[in-house]
């Protein structure tokens, strides 16, 4: 009896977290939804500053709701409309919140680019008859949030919903869920950008793609996550989505009878300052018609870095990842069929990837910030793949946003890129963004 006791402390010091006030970054109520490669929503009307807390350390219970065990106060009933951050009251109560942010984006495109909306240097047309300038004007990036909580007998419930216009349809785009997700004391459920990725450190770039050499993707995915201390840890399913290439696309299809595994370890050094390791597992399969089949692991491990300084909060982020069967993850090459190749009948092997990008966010005042961005993505193609298959890219990308008012931002963007493909033939492209953001 006495062995079973232990047992049920350390399960439960897992479940609840190392300490009594160690908590999830997930579990955290949501201040600001981010966005790789484009916005992050402004903070709400100011609110009293936040007790200083130790380098590393976690933030006291006033200023982190869920983070000890929650008393509900049964005088307090009803849900009330929130604006900005979610008090630990607000929690007690239940709450729900609304926000949008409408986006309207001017691209101008001096060299050709077949995406007209996004630049990914992948897309960039090489040996193609030149064509003139384009002009696009899209809205597509603009969202709608959704957010409620409670406080439950498992501690802070928090629901999120978010959409935006950037399904297929041929006028503006169609309406999409972007994020929908619950989270429940450790534990999250729902459609979630993958743990295989390092949010926090993705350059502000008016560009919604971001450098192309970044891991990032959303997809439904259960996942634990808990802080030690210093250290945050991360583990979880994520949904498999395979992106092959056939031998025979008329018969042969992908399958999927594996979740993807991924998992981190963030170490922070105090706000705006981490170190992150992830990995991924993926298992990639096909069957043919014939009776044919193939299996081929995909694997992956990606370190990042967030570093912030100064009164005005500089930012410098930097991340590098290799693996094989890593397109789906990649933000430039999802969709290509790089996640692996179908090399003969049963025998299907994955693309080697390496990508790095780093980034500095200058904050040169109050009104004025900007952000410079490099990216280099490598592929190393099969024997069997075409010459013409993608080799490597490359991503430039500077920019300047004026912010008058705390939620309108006006910016301009100029972005170049470069695609090599696996014969030796490159194509080049550039194109100019104006860009205009509010928020309410």
């Amino acid at each position: 009896m006495r062995r079973l006791s232990r047992l049920a402390v350390v399960v439960g010091a897992l479940l609840c977290g190392g300490s009594s006030s160690a908590q999830s970054k997930d579990t955290a109520v949501p201040e600001a939804p981010e966005t790789p490669g484009g916005v992050k929503t402004p903070e709400s009307p100011e609110t009293p500053e936040e007790p200083e807390q130790e380098p590393g350390g976690v933030r006291p219970f006033g200023a982190s709701p869920g983070s000890e065990p929650a008393v509900v106060d049964p005088t307090l009933t009803g849900m009330v409309m929130k604006v900005g951050p979610a008090s630990e009251e607000d929690l007690k109560r239940g709450y729900v919140s609304f926000r949008a942010r409408l986006k309207v984006d001017l691209n101008y495109d001096f060299r050709p680019i077949l995406n007209e909306e996004d630049f990914a240097p992948a897309s960039i047309p090489v040996g193609a008859e030149p064509r003139g300038p384009n002009l696009n004007f899209n809205a597509k990036q603009s969202r709608l949030f959704f957010e409620g909580g409670k406080l439950t007998l498992l501690g802070p419930l928090i629901a999120h919903i978010s959409a935006d216009f950037y399904g297929e349809g041929s006028s503006g785009g169609d309406f999409r869920v972007y994020e929908a997700y619950a989270i429940v004391g450790p534990l999250l459920a729902g459609r979630k950008w993958t743990t295989f990725m390092d949010l926090e450190a993705v350059p502000d770039t008016l560009d919604f793609q971001g450098p192309g050499s970044m891991l990032a993707t959303r997809r439904e995915v259960l996942r634990y996550g808990n802080t030690f201390g210093p250290l945050l840890v991360q583990v979880s399913l994520e949904r498999p989505l395979p992106d092959l290439t056939f031998s025979d696309a008329d018969s042969q299809e992908a399958r999927k009878p594996l979740p993807d595994v991924a998992g981190a370890v963030e170490w922070n050094f105090g706000k705006g300052r981490h170190l992150r390791a992830a990995g991924l597992a993926r298992w990639l399969s096909y069957a043919g018609s014939g009776g044919e089949a193939g299996t081929a692991l995909g694997w992956g491990g990606m370190l990042s870095g967030l570093w912030t300084w100064g009164p005005k909060g500089w930012r410098a982020s930097t991340q590098v990842h290799y693996g094989s069967g890593l397109g789906a993850y990649t933000a430039d090459i999802g969709g290509l069929g790089l996640d692996a190749v179908v090399v003969a009948p049963g025998r299907l092997e994955a693309v080697p990837t390496l990508g790095v990008f780093g980034a500095i966010e200058p904050k040169w005042t109050e009104h004025l910030a900007s952000s410079f961005v490099y990216g280099y993505l490598e592929m190393f193609p099969l024997d069997v793949q075409p010459g013409g298959t993608l080799k490597r890219t490359h991503y430039l990308s500077g920019n300047l946003l004026v912010t008058p008012v705390r939620s309108v931002t006006f910016g301009a963007e100029l972005l170049l890129g470069r695609r090599e493909n696996k014969d030796g033939a490159a194509d080049n492209a550039v194109r100019l963004i104006f860009s205009t953001r509010v928020f309410y």
